[in-house]
């Protein structure tokens, strides 16, 4: 019985040591490439101080376009906005991005409009693309305080057992450090830049009553981005892409706001209802230039 136990216990130990240590590879190689927007943070963006940068979910990475309005304005930006993100992990993104030593004079939050006045927080579904930074402090109190599913749980606990996290999305982590190990300089789904766009298609869409919803801004990790860029000098703007169907209000609040979510509703200018597509962000893109353009000969004046 006594042997029998401990072959066991000797098979137990030897699985743990291999797929830890397949998992700790995978993490490393994702640490070292360009693939998700937090390692592309950390090595493809070299550059220290910004004019300004975009957080937020698909409608941030999909609407402003950075080369474009860089061209225009003379500005240096990037866009550090990820898909199927909320308003915690904009917070999460902020904090990486100073915790690398940048700074930015403005920080533009382009959010889901859903995650504004949202009482409870959860995991979003892309935030496991911080996971190879779990042994830094903000990225482990982040899972470690953010909810209680098994998500948080296996994500927090990745600190001492990588495997959890690398086997719970084994095809967002391990399959991408495969193909990061043979192209490193891969992205996924944006530009040098960190922008991406949606195509232009002939969709038929269907014709539906404008509604108006209105603005809470209750969310609060809002405060929490609110109050890390006031203690880093920072402008907070708040910023709502065009909706097609939608119609929002809002009070003011202690910060800018730019509202272009009834800049245009045609449907030549939109992929889906809530982003806009290749051609709609081009021309939205400008105007929000033309808005930052103002904001920078004012501060040189």
């Amino acid at each position: 019985m006594k042997t029998f136990v401990k072959r066991i216990s000797i098979l137990v130990v030897s699985f743990l040591v291999v797929v830890n240590g397949v998992a700790i590879l995978s993490l490393c190689i994702l640490n070292n490439t360009t693939f998700y927007k937090p390692s592309f943070l950390v090595n493809s963006v070299k550059e220290k101080q910004f004019d300004y940068i975009i957080l937020g979910a698909s409608t941030g990475l999909t609407t402003l376009n950075t080369k474009e309005i860089d061209k225009i304005t003379g500005a240096k930006g990037v866009n550090l906005s990820v898909d199927d993100t909320s308003m915690a992990s904009h917070y999460l993104m902020l904090q990486h991005f100073l915790a690398e030593g940048k700074q930015t004079k403005r920080c533009v939050v382009a959010p889901g409009l859903s995650s504004l006045d949202a009482n409870s927080v959860n995991i979003s579904d892309n935030d496991y693309r911080f996971l190879m930074f779990v042994n830094r402090d903000y990225v482990y109190d982040y899972y470690s305080k953010i909810g209680h599913s098994a998500k948080e749980i296996v994500l927090k606990n990745s600190l001492w057992m990588p495997f959890l996290g690398m086997s719970y999305y084994n095809t967002e982590l391990f399959f991408p450090s495969l193909v990061c190990l043979v192209n490193p300089k891969k992205r996924n789904r944006f530009d040098d830049k960190g922008n991406y766009s949606y195509p232009e298609l002939n969709t038929n869409f269907k014709s539906k009553q404008l509604k108006t919803k209105d603005i809470i801004f209750k969310n609060p990790y809002l405060n929490k981005i609110k109050k890390l860029c006031k203690a880093n000098n920072i402008e907070l703007i708040l910023y709502f892409s065009p909706l097609r169907v939608q119609k929002i209000t809002f009070q003011a609040q202690e910060f800018s706001i730019i509202d272009h979510s009834s800049f245009f509703n045609e449907n030549i200018y939109f992929y889906d209802n809530i982003h806009v597509n290749s051609i709609g962000r081009k021309k939205v893109s400008k105007a929000f230039a033309d808005i930052l353009k103002k904001k920078l000969i004012k501060v040189n004046e």
